[in-house]
């Protein structure tokens, strides 16, 4: 056979790949698997923990919004309009997570600390402020997620510190406010 007759042996090349490159490929799809997902888990926990704070803040918020309009003075839900009457007149510490308030009923511009005075109960139960009306015998949650509360009066003030606590996150907010003449 001369050159020319003789068939063309082309080198075939097979299909696929080496065992060498899919153990590459694998291992480069792993590392970026590892990589992607250790990135998702921090921000998932940064996401969580963005969470938990911002629910702390709202409860301090609303503990201290209600402080706030108690202390301010005269009791919002006055009926006569009368600015004698529901005047806060007394503040007494029944203990370091229980606060009492007296808003005066009958004119006397004196705590009676019951009827027709109004007393107003801020309380520690379980993890929850609670603030209780005597005259209307009604009780709400005032905040959660309260880990302690502390009243504390000081020379002409009254300083209260409310330790709040979710999960892993932990804040302190403290009032303080004039104390009742």
């Amino acid at each position: 056979m001369t050159r020319a007759s003789q068939p063309k042996r082309t080198r075939h090349r097979r299909a696929g790949m080496s065992l060498l490159e899919v153990t590459i490929g694998s291992m480069m799809v792993a590392v970026i698997t590892v990589t992607a997902s250790s990135v998702a888990v921090d921000m998932t926990r940064h996401i969580a923990g963005s969470i938990r704070q911002t629910r702390v803040v709202a409860e301090a918020r609303l503990a201290i919004e209600s402080l706030r309009r108690d202390f301010g003075g005269a009791s919002l839900d006055d009926s006569q309009g009368d600015r004698v009457l529901g005047q806060l007149v007394g503040r007494r510490i029944a203990s370091a997570d229980e606060l009492q308030l007296c808003f005066d009923g009958d004119g006397d511009a004196h705590p009676d600390w019951l009827g027709p005075d109004r007393v107003i109960t801020y309380s520690l139960v379980d993890d929850q402020l609670i603030r209780t009306d005597s005259t209307t015998a009604t009780s709400f949650v005032v905040a959660q997620h309260v880990e302690s509360v502390n009243f504390e009066p000081m020379a002409g003030e009254i300083e209260i510190q409310i330790d709040f606590a979710l999960g892993d996150f932990s804040d302190t907010y403290l009032f303080v406010t004039a104390d009742v003449p």
